[in-house]
């Protein structure tokens, strides 16, 4: 029986670099997922070819080798899968209902109504559909990645946002549209202590789908903001009990508000979880993620230490097309090109390729 060893829920490329953090921490890693030519199997040192879903054969596995924790980044299915696993074998997890709950945009948007500072959008029930002022946002439930969301400017474009969010999920909100301002907020948890890492400044293409085309850390603010920042998320996380592991909270800022968008049980995605909070800051983000998950953290105070970003390519973003046609400036760290013809992406899957930048000051193209 290994007394130093780490469950990891999915193989996919969006786990590999947990599965090369935990290995350089010296761990072993056993990694379940159901596609056995998924990125990881070869990685990992022990894979094991078990749909995610299959909570109690797992957690045979688990008992069997005697794993210290469980963990995954960045994915929704496996945020549930870790915490209705973990939760079993009473390791360091928040509980699998208030994963659930914080999945579920509604029911987030009525638990934090009431915390002082945050500004709420108006929520039209069914019954008001017919007397919504314009425009509003429609979007999916549960969802993430921007899948099922649109922008309305009047009725004749709302049937078909419904029917558009409903492809991703049965149920949906309508809710007012705020302007201003897109941040994320990467944060961690242990035993229910929560401290905020880094703030990302996000750029999306906007209306109708707001897919994300850029992510900037850290984010310019101003102390008080950030201050006040802090507090609400730290208030948020309190509210919906969320307990251990990292958080992807999504705001917007317009004037004096402070809005929440909705409240990711994962790091971010896009890279920002796995690869820009560690090269803006001190903090190595990963590896806080499995001390969590282990047990084994002890919070500490970071630093911002550069500043650095994604930028994605598509048709709304063009303007980026020359970094991949010409020698890399100094500041550019990788690039990507998976399809050299410009889409209109709808949503984040489906954008052609992408930059990462760090630099000793902000970059502006």
């Amino acid at each position: 029986m290994q007394s130093n060893s780490i469950a990891i829920i999915g193989a996919s490329s969006g786990q590999l670099p947990l599965v090369l953090k935990a290995r350089d921490m010296g761990l072993e890693t056993h990694c379940f997922s159901w596609l056995e030519n998924d990125v990881c199997t070869a990685v990992c040192d022990c894979y094991h070819q078990i749909s995610i879903f299959s909570y109690d054969e797992i957690c045979d596995v688990c008992r069997s080798v005697g794993v210290n924790g469980i963990v995954s980044n960045a994915s929704e299915e496996t945020a549930v899968a870790v915490s209705e696993i973990g939760y079993r074998l009473g390791l360091s997890v928040t509980p699998p209902a208030v994963i659930r709950l914080m999945q579920n945009k509604e029911e987030v948007r009525m638990l934090t109504a009431g915390i002082d500072g945050l500004a709420m959008p108006k929520v039209y029930t069914p019954t008001e559909i017919g007397n919504i002022e314009f425009p509003c946002v429609v979007k999916p439930i549960k969802g993430s990645a921007k899948r099922g969301v649109s922008y309305c400017s009047g009725h004749a474009e709302l049937n078909h946002a419904i029917e558009y969010a409903r492809t991703v999920n049965d149920s949906y909100i309508v809710e007012e549209y705020i302007s201003g301002s897109e941040y994320s907020v990467e944060t961690l948890s242990a035993g229910g202590r929560h401290q905020v890492v880094q703030v990302t400044r996000k750029v999306s293409s906007g209306p109708p789908h707001f897919v994300e085309l850029e992510h900037h850390q850290p984010a310019i603010l101003d102390s008080v903001v950030r201050s006040k920042i802090d507090g609400i998320t730290t208030k948020i996380l309190d509210t919906l009990g969320y307990t251990d592991g990292a958080a992807h909270i999504e705001i917007k800022i317009n004037g004096a508000d402070i809005y929440l968008i909705e409240v990711n049980p994962r790091g971010g995605g896009d890279h920002i979880s796995d690869t820009l909070v560690a090269m803006s800051t001190d903090c190595d983000y990963l590896k806080c993620i499995i001390e969590i998950a282990l047990g084994k953290y002890n919070p500490k105070l970071f630093h911002t230490t550069a500043y650095c970003g994604i930028m994605y390519l598509s048709a709304q973003n063009g303007r980026i097309k020359k970094y991949f046609d010409a020698p890399p400036p100094p500041w550019l760290v990788q690039r990507v090109l998976d399809n050299p013809q410009l889409t209109t992406a709808t949503s984040n899957y489906d954008r052609n390729g992408y930059i990462i930048y760090k630099s000793t000051e902000p970059i502006e193209l």
